[in-house]
């Protein structure tokens, strides 16, 4: 009965008291947490209390969040070696919320966490720990979950022993989780190993484990029936394409990746995008910004001024040459000029001013987009102003005479409707008749 009325008191103390409760109770709280002679159940309380005064009332708890010294410091992480794998999970939620506010003091916790990982993953733990806590063939992955996002604030354990461990550890959890029949199941494992994935993209420099990670991530977004791994798995990929190692070997499924723009998961098409844009770079560019081009024709509305953005940026970071870039630009402007914002076409027009070699192939390629019957405006801009200057490089031809180069301007000035346009191609105009 008493250890009943202790455990509802805290929980009265957490959710109902206010900063009074807080002030006078704490040091009371703090002493049934570290009290042995406490029953698991309270001592999971006072840690779940602690954690929620903490976020209440940050300032009444000194510096390193218990208001104590290195002895309390000592006591706390020794309940992550308590019996009770309830007290334990309990304490690292607390711990969780202490390092968040100030990882410096905590330290200390890295070398306990990692032990803790290596006996939660240890073939015994299931007999260890009881089958109570072990939830669809997973030892505790919520606690799991928790260790791994604590050592994602702190560089790898220092003590090679200890490392190394780690790491054996971390390429069982990613290499040893398949895909089975039971959605429970798979769901419990995978928390844990997309967690282990994210303290990988952590480590940055472990290249056994990011080729671990990445032949898992690969495997998870060709399952077809599981969107959300598929998500997960991409998501994963977009955050690790800034590592080197990471990034080449992702090429091995951008055919994968592509292939999932035309999924019917708006969310998994965004995020298939991400991963194409992280993923690109000159030797793949014209690929890449090809298949997105493709796909910008089909696109929805809700990612087209995103996807427009992205290929803008790709065509002129990564162009394999100069004249390649005009001809994306140019079929961006002609696909979805609503969505192609003028600085877009006014970075084509100074590449062209600043490169003599590349003038007369522009103006060449602007008067063939001009010739279509439907222009989009931003098309015209650009087409209007390039004309107007480099126009003397294609006039010698008949059939791209400044005749015809006026005559083209003046039909399409009829069918603008910005008077921005309008002020430009009069501009062109004057340039044509000063030249010619």
């Amino acid at each position: 009965a008493n250890e009943e009325i202790q455990a509802l008191s805290l929980a009265c103390v957490a959710n109902v008291g206010g900063r009074e409760f807080a002030e006078t109770l704490t040091v009371d709280v703090q002493k049934l947490l570290f009290n042995q002679s406490s029953r698991p159940q309270v001592r999971k309380k006072a840690a779940l209390c602690m954690l929620r005064l903490l976020r209440k009332y940050p300032d009444n708890f000194g510096e390193d969040g218990i208001g104590g010294n290195q002895e309390q410091k000592d006591k706390l992480l020794d309940l992550l070696d308590d019996s009770s794998l309830g007290v334990v999970t309990a304490t690292m939620s607390l711990l969780l919320g202490l390092v968040s506010y100030n990882p410096e003091l905590w330290t200390d916790a890295v070398n306990k966490c990692c032990r803790l990982l290596a006996k939660l993953n240890h073939p015994n733990a299931s007999k260890e720990y009881g089958p109570e806590y072990v939830y669809y063939k997973t030892i505790n992955p919520w606690l799991q979950v928790k260790v791994l996002r604590l050592l994602q604030y702190y560089p790898p354990p220092e003590r090679e022993e200890v490392y190394k461990r780690l790491c054996e550890v971390l390429q069982k959890i990613i290499t040893e989780t398949s895909m089975g029949k039971n959605v429970n199941t798979n769901n419990s494992a995978h928390a844990v190993v997309f967690e282990a994935v994210n303290y990988v993209i952590h480590l940055e420099s472990n290249q056994q484990l990011i080729h671990a990670a990445v032949n898992m991530l690969g495997q998870r977004i060709t399952s077809g029936n599981q969107p959300n791994y598929r998500y997960l798995a991409l998501d994963a990929m977009q955050r690790m394409s800034h590592i080197p190692e990471a990034a080449q070997q992702f090429k091995r499924h951008q055919e994968t990746i592509i292939r999932s723009l035309k999924d019917n998961d708006v969310s998994l098409r965004r995020r298939s995008l991400d991963v194409l844009y992280s993923m690109c770079d000159s030797n793949n560019s014209e690929q890449v910004v090809g298949e997105l081009l493709d796909y910008l024709a089909n696109s929805d509305f809700s990612i087209r001024e995103e996807l427009v953005l992205r290929v803008a940026i790709l065509a002129e970071r990564f162009s394999p040459n100069l004249q390649w870039y005009v001809d994306t630009i140019l079929k961006l402007m002609s696909l979805a000029g609503d969505y192609v914002s003028d600085q877009v076409w006014m970075r084509v027009v100074q590449i062209v001013t600043n490169h003599e070699d590349l003038q007369l192939y522009a103006a060449e390629t602007c008067f063939k987009a001009l010739k279509n019957e439907l222009v989009h405006e931003s098309m015209i801009k650009c087409g209007g102003y390039i004309l107007g200057e480099f126009g003397h490089h294609i006039a010698t031809k008949r059939e791209t005479s400044a005749e015809e180069q006026f005559a083209l301007l003046k039909e399409k000035f009829d069918t603008c409707d910005q008077n921005e346009t309008k002020q430009l191609l009069l501009t062109a105009f004057i340039k044509l008749v000063n030249v010619h």
